[in-house]
């Protein structure tokens, strides 16, 4: 269904196996057309196993630039990284964002290594979330907003600050023309999940893709890969498709995400 791909992690991250070459090879066995590498951005205080540390970044963008070479004439292969909204690493963002294809927003913590976004359970702590996307957004960090909605991992039920969440952050893809994620990652890969109203898949959800269909959002398909076997298996798209069926969703099957990156970095940055 989908020829290109720009939610791809690597080893370097702690929870992700295989070598990059594999990742490359895989996509290509797949049928894909475009690969991008957006593994988890390296800040200056290391995390093992959420990020890559802050000394593998050169290799990380030797390795995926020879591989562009490599293979340019069966894939195009793209560098970039998975950021968070975090002010104290702002001089460190501000050089990914100069020297990358493109950065996507992937907001797992409220503040570094804190408050994770997987933990959510109050309101507050939801539109705070909302918040760190908002800033991101002001200040044209990234090129799409993947998983909007991991906030909810933990979220008791879909109430009205849930949809309030989804209409802030429609508004704001919107506003900054900037797509929205349908992720097929951990969300629907640890299955189904019980809560207050119900069960569900963690992410993503009918409430917040519903609202971003009405208000004909740009969406994205991620596949979220940490893992190359992932490519080869339709098994988890099909799991978050499943979730969003039926909805008259705008989704970019040919969006061109290298082409609005150049563009947003050149005005902006």
């Amino acid at each position: 269904m989908i020829q290109a791909n720009y939610h791809t992690h690597t080893s370097r991250c702690g929870h992700a196996i295989g070598t990059d070459e594999e990742y490359v090879q895989a996509a290509i066995q797949a049928g894909f057309r475009k690969l991008g590498f957006s593994d988890h951005a390296a800040y200056n205080t290391p995390q093992p196993r959420e990020r890559m540390d802050i000394t593998q970044v050169d290799d990380y963008y030797q390795s995926i630039r020879s591989l562009q070479e490599q293979y340019k004439d069966q894939i195009d292969i793209y560098l970039g990284m998975e950021i968070e909204y975090y002010p104290t690493e702002w001089e460190t963002i501000t050089k990914y964002r100069k020297e990358l294809d493109y950065v996507i927003l992937g907001q797992h913590n409220l503040s570094i290594d804190k408050d994770s976004a997987y933990e959510i359970t109050t309101p507050q702590q939801l539109h705070q979330y909302v918040d760190c996307i908002e800033e991101a957004c002001k200040h044209y960090m990234c090129d799409y907003i993947a998983h909007p909605d991991v906030a909810l991992w933990s979220y008791p039920q879909i109430d009205d600050s849930v949809r309030q969440a989804a209409n802030r952050i429609a508004d704001l893809s919107l506003y900054y023309d900037i797509p929205l994620e349908i992720n097929c990652g951990s969300g629907v890969r640890t299955g189904l999940k019980t809560y207050k109203d119900g069960t569900r898949y963690a992410y993503p959800t009918h409430t917040f893709f519903e609202i971003f269909a009405q208000k004909q959002c740009p969406i994205i398909i991620g596949l979220d890969i940490h893992n190359p076997e992932y490519f080869l298996t339709d098994e988890y798209l099909n799991r978050a498709l499943s979730v969003v069926e039926g909805l008259p969703l705008n989704i970019q099957t040919d969006y061109d995400l290298i082409s609005a990156a150049k563009e947003r970095k050149k005005r902006f940055w």
